[in-house]
């Protein structure tokens, strides 16, 4: 731990002390309203508290030695401000429908629903029934960014009016997920129906920790597709590789929306002048304008090859999420990158290389080519293209590969389906992954100044945009779509306003800062032996576990088996990630001191869940290793 480290350690424990006495001070003097801002303080205090590592080593200087005798003396006091805390929670309130009677009230129920260790900043409330509306506009007033409303229709936050738009709402809450979150309904609500929401908003947040939007549609096919291009991984450099070599230099990012046609013959007096990065679905509209775009970037798992027919890529760079189609990685393109849009389901995969190509995204290509644009530096950022609506029914720019699909309103439910997409995505479809779904029209703020037309999921996306804008404060950021949504935080202008420097060579400074990554087959493929050897490990201490369950026989003997195969399973996150659902039921099992019968039940699911992931990825593996070292692709039989 640092010496700062060390420091704001000391200084935390120091306001949580001082926060601790003044709550004191608000219950002596019966000023509930006192006592209520101090809790806020003291749960981001003890958030911010939470983040910092404990200091294990120091370097034995005296400023270091100086502080941790002032942290000794400190701990005292912070223990007591959380004693403090937790006896202020547990004192009994009046009925909900009582407190909703008055503003003093309605503050007393919006703080006395926080956990004691909460971030007003990502951690999130769901709250149930148009009963608890003004509690959404109390916490809103305290400092909660992140409130999802079920069924209320005035209030601050995301609205949902279904449990499928909740789950989804959730799992777009990224970069800096919730770590936490609470679920109250109004007095009116069933007790089981709020009980329900609570399980989906759990298993939702369980989604998020690996960044999927289709859990159960996808997770085979990501398991099966970044096994396969491992060997692509190895011999290809990554978006890590690029370093700052962007840093400062602009980068327009094009999407596929139909406002791309208002300026998209621009572009082309831009080549060479700015980082030109299009998307799989803006490719070919680029393409007839007349420009070769610098980058092209994938991040969707399904095979999207379709997008690329009759494209030449001889003047681009494809940047591959590691988990896209295997068959992208064989495009005709002179450069490749490979990145991690898929955190750790994805970032296993980098694991031999040491890398980290991390692009945090909001569930979208556009989210993510933002997140890359911001990682490298680059500055300006604009987009063009970007409409998140879809004016007449128009949902893509008409020289897209889904040119002629049209968003199609029902009058009577307000509810969207888009139709009229290209054979090649109907054959796309065909071949799996989730069904096109039906959407709520919602309204955005349009670009123009009025409203426009947009759905529940490109609602989402805008809000990604508007959160993470707030922390962008050193970057220049314009939306020169002209015409959609008007995206607050962003700069927005018509494209032919901004200036551009003269020449920005971006093949050449790819090709200076990346190479033909030489002497990593081996590693990567020693790794993958490395990920067998470990899944059949984990594979025969939870069949014996499950053997033990079944015949009714626990005791130590099945806690030192559960205990093995936590420790055989550290070293393979990702595994115990694509069972994160189940992991996290079996742990509320046990916090909530559950009977016996629960806990095994929850273990056996557990347990089931994960031979089922283990024997999806162990055949993934094997054939991966076939193609990194073909001499020795049998040798995984004899060393098991």
């Amino acid at each position: 731990m640092s010496h700062d480290a060390l420091i704001a350690w000391r200084n935390l424990l120091a306001e949580l002390g001082g926060l601790g006495t003044s709550l004191a001070d608000a219950i002596d003097a019966e000023d509930t309203v006192r006592a209520i801002a101090t809790m806020v303080q003291m749960r981001s205090a003890r958030s911010a508290l939470a983040r910092v590592e404990v200091p294990a080593e120091l370097a034995g200087t005296h400023g270091e030695l100086v502080a941790m005798a002032e942290v000794a003396a400190l701990v005292r006091d912070a223990r007591a401000a959380e004693v403090l805390m937790e006896r202020w929670l547990a004192r009994p309130l009046p009925a909900d429908a009582l407190l909703l009677g008055s503003a003093l009230g309605i503050a007393v129920l919006a703080e006395a629903m926080l956990p004691p260790v909460w971030d007003l900043a990502t951690d999130l409330v769901v709250l149930v029934g148009d009963d608890v509306a003004p509690v959404a506009t109390l916490l809103a007033d305290l400092g909660q960014r992140r409130i999802i409303r079920l069924g209320l229709v005035e209030g601050c936050g995301i609205r949902v009016e279904t449990g499928d738009e909740l789950a989804t709402a959730i799992r777009t809450l990224s970069p800096n997920p919730p770590s936490q979150v609470v679920v109250r309904g109004g007095p009116g609500e069933r007790p089981e129906h709020v009980s329900e929401i609570a399980d989906r908003s759990r298993a939702a947040l369980a989604d998020l920790r690996i960044h999927r939007n289709t859990v159960h549609a996808f997770s085979r096919t990501w398991i099966e597709q970044g096994a396969a291009n491992l060997p692509a991984i190895a011999r290809m450099p990554s978006i890590e590789t690029v370093g700052q070599v962007f840093a400062k230099l602009p980068m327009i990012i094009v999407a596929p929306g139909p406002s791309l046609a208002r300026n998209v013959d621009q572009l082309k007096a831009l080549k060479g002048r700015a980082i030109i990065t299009a998307f799989s679905h803006s490719l070919k509209p680029v393409l007839a304008a007349g420009v070769v775009p610098d980058l092209v970037m994938t991040v969707d798992p399904q095979d999207v090859r379709y997008h690329f027919a009759g494209c030449d890529l001889s003047g681009t760079c494809l940047v591959n999420a590691a988990t896209v189609h295997p068959s992208l990685f064989e495009l005709p393109a002179p450069r490749f990158l490979t990145l991690s849009a898929n955190c750790a389901i994805d970032d296993w995969l980098f694991a031999a290389t040491g890398e980290q190509p991390l692009v945090p995204g909001g569930g979208s290509v556009a989210t993510s080519a933002f997140s890359l644009a911001l990682r490298w530096g680059c500055d300006p950022i604009v987009f063009v293209g970007l409409d998140l609506s879809f004016p007449n029914g128009e949902y893509y720019v008409a020289t897209s590969s889904d040119g002629g699909a049209r968003a199609c309103v029902d009058d009577k439910t307000k509810l969207l389906r888009v139709e009229g997409w290209s054979a090649g995505f109907e054959a796309m479809k065909a071949r799996g992954g989730p069904g096109l779904a039906t959407e709520r029209v919602i309204e955005l703020p349009g670009w123009h100044g009025d409203t426009v037309p947009s759905s529940f999921m490109f609602g989402l996306f805008h809000r990604w945009f508007v959160e993470l804008m707030q922390s962008v404060t050193t970057v220049g950021v314009y939306n020169c779509t002209e015409g959609g949504a008007f995206i607050q935080g962003m700069k927005h202008c018509r494209l032919a306003e901004l200036a551009f420097p003269d020449q920005v060579d971006v093949a050449a400074l790819l090709d200076g800062a990346t190479r033909e990554i030489s002497g990593r087959t081996q590693a990567v493929a020693d790794h993958v032996r490395h990920y067998q050897r470990r899944l059949g490990r984990c594979r025969l201490l939870a069949t014996r576990a499950r053997q033990l369950i079944e015949a009714g026989k626990t005791g130590p003997r099945l806690e030192r088996l559960e205990q093995g195969l936590a420790r055989a399973l550290e070293p393979l996150a990702f595994v115990s990630l694509l069972a994160q659902r189940e992991v996290d039921r079996a742990h509320d099992v046990a916090r909530r001191g559950a009977t016996e019968d629960e806990y095994l039940a929850a273990s056996a699911a557990l347990l089931v869940t994960l031979d089922d992931v283990i024997g999806q990825l162990e055949p993934a593996l094997t054939r991966a290793l076939a193609v990194l070292a073909p001499q020795r692709g049998n040798d995984h039989g004899k060393a098991a």
